[in-house]
């Protein structure tokens, strides 16, 4: 219940436009939550699937409004080295950017304590209906030992992927190594005041989800960087069409925006290489291996505190 709470005090925190953590809290207890219906479904047989999948509807939701705060965090740390004749593109870019963010927290505003409300009732419903016709009497697995055998699976998991990137262009697999590492150390949370080992490897995990979260936002980044890039080249197209043919053009992309759009492309192709270097030097080709050696030895530690 402790993650269902949690996201019910953010969803309550989203109606006040002026708390800037409420979406990131809400998205993070939604993880959390997720997670552990996932981790422990054969455990949780009588959570439906439909409000599996609800669930998993509303967090893909939050996307739109967490990408575009992203995109603007880092259009406003560039924001002083931008030259004077670049800046048409930057200024269109971050307005665009501003519109698309109100618009997303608007429809939030509306969507989740709708849709979340109704979610919580039946997933707390269900949860308490499954406590109560537990058998007292009858033996129930022990919560370390079966967790042990996830944590095994997760990291298998894990290292796949993380062999799977060869380069940055492994877009694909980084991402895919992001959730499989962060979904690992929510299951490892749990055990962060009972073992050492644990308290480590969460931190760990941590460093990778914030690195390799870095770098996944780059990827958004470039997408939102491209469709820009579209647009103002296909506007700029049109404006040259219609001087040559002396029509009137109404364009929806100021003049000179397009090379300003340019010079962030090509900065944040080297701050994504850069990140990359990063995630590289710590965490893939013979630093997989310790990594799962390290989990291996936490999870034997687990089963033999289950025994």
């Amino acid at each position: 219940m402790t993650h269902l709470d949690a996201a019910h005090a953010a969803r309550e925190r989203l109606k006040d436009a002026s708390d800037t953590e409420a979406l990131h809290d809400f998205r993070v207890a939604l993880r959390r939550l997720r997670s552990v219906l996932r981790a422990y479904r054969p455990w949780l047989k009588n959570i439906p699937r439909k409000l599996r999948r609800r669930l998993r509807t509303l967090a893909r939701a939050t996307n739109v409004a967490r990408d575009a705060e992203v995109m603007i965090g880092w259009l406003k740390h560039e924001r002083r080295s931008i030259r004077v004749h670049d800046r048409a593109g930057f200024n269109w870019l971050l307005a665009h950017l501003d519109k698309r963010c109100e618009e997303a927290y608007a429809g939030l505003a509306d969507e989740v304590p709708r849709e979340f409300g109704d979610i919580d009732g039946r997933l707390r419903a269900a949860l308490e209906l499954m406590e109560s016709s537990r058998p007292e009497t009858a033996p129930q697995p022990r919560f370390a030992s079966i967790s042990a055998e996830l944590i095994r699976q997760y990291s298998t998991d894990l290292v796949e992927h993380l062999a799977g990137i060869q380069s940055v262009e492994d877009s694909e697999a980084i991402h895919a190594a992001r959730i499989r590492g962060k979904r690992l150390r929510y299951l490892l949370e749990p055990f962060a005041s009972e073992t050492r080992p644990a308290v480590a490897m969460i931190a760990l995990m941590k460093q990778i989800q914030d690195r390799f979260g870095a770098l996944c936002d780059a990827f958004v980044q470039a997408r939102e960087l491209v469709q820009a890039v579209e647009v103002a080249g296909a506007d700029q197209a049109r404006r040259r069409l219609a001087r040559v043919l002396r029509l009137k053009h109404a364009g929806s992309v100021p003049r000179h925006v397009l090379p300003g759009l340019l010079v962030l492309a090509a900065r944040l192709q080297t701050e994504t290489r850069r990140r990359y270097a990063v995630v590289a030097r710590h965490y893939l080709d013979d630093r997989i291996s310790s990594l799962r050696d390290q989990i291996e030895s936490l999870a034997e530690s687990l089963d033999g505190r289950a025994d």
